[in-house]
């Protein structure tokens, strides 16, 4: 709740005739719901409903939406009305189905900021879409809804998926969004159980076990190199 203001002060910096919002909320009753109030004026369209999670939530927002593009926003997410602005003017001379911008990820004490860059060759790897400046086009999301049996990495699913079928990708390096870092993607067992899941869907078993057992590989390897590093 302490972070939808935010969050909503962005939108409105980004707001035109041109951009449509539409806020779905899983009957919040922390507050939210009275922030949002405040600045129903630029709010399209309002679904308040319960839900059974995020991509439950999004999938309602896309059968909702009537423009050409896609972005989800979240809720502890913020856009930066800069790139936004740049990547609009760019939409509609775009004949992809995916246009992804970079996301800033604001570190904390444990963690540095960085840019989160595109990079949608790298799909079959790791999640290299950053998913708050990623503009999708509607009938796409349409056609491949978000998982709903997912919790944490449906849109990792849904971006590998199209990767494999050939759908076409364009990526610019504006910074569209902030990203804080926490949320339910932080918990990293259960982030790893559901990629590893859609790893052996999408690419096959011995693909998805093969490739963690190398990454766990490289990353032990690491930790000898960085604690040989710190010796000398």
């Amino acid at each position: 709740m302490h972070t939808i203001e935010r969050t909503l002060k962005s939108v409105k910096a980004a707001k035109s005739d041109e951009v449509e919002y539409i806020v779905v909320d899983g009957v919040s009753d922390d507050g939210t719901l009275e922030i949002m109030e405040k600045y129903s004026e630029m709010i399209d369209h309002f679904i308040c409903e319960p839900d059974t999670g995020i991509y439950q939530a999004m999938n309602k927002g896309v059968a909702k939406a009537g423009g050409d593009f896609i972005l989800f926003i979240n809720g502890d997410d913020e856009l930066i009305p800069d790139g936004m602005k740049k990547v609009l003017d760019l939409l509609p001379l775009c004949r992809e189905k995916v246009v992804c911008a970079a996301t800033k990820v604001v570190g904390d004490e444990f963690n540095p900021t960085f840019s989160y860059i595109p990079d949608p060759s790298k799909l079959v790897y790791w999640d290299s879409i950053p998913h708050p400046s990623s503009f999708v086009k509607r009938d796409l999301l349409v056609q491949h809804p978000f998982r709903e049996d997912l919790k944490i990495a449906s849109d990792y699913d849904f971006f590998l998926k199209v990767f494999l079928l050939g759908v076409s990708f364009k990526t610019f390096p504006y910074q569209t969004a902030l990203h804080y870092y926490g949320g339910i993607s932080s918990n990293a067992n259960k982030t790893k159980a559901e990629v590893d899941l859609i790893r052996k869907d999408h690419l096959g078993s011995w693909h998805a076990y093969g490739y963690s057992a190398i990454l766990g590989i490289w990353r032990e390897a690491r930790k000898v190199i960085d604690r040989f590093l710190i010796k000398k």
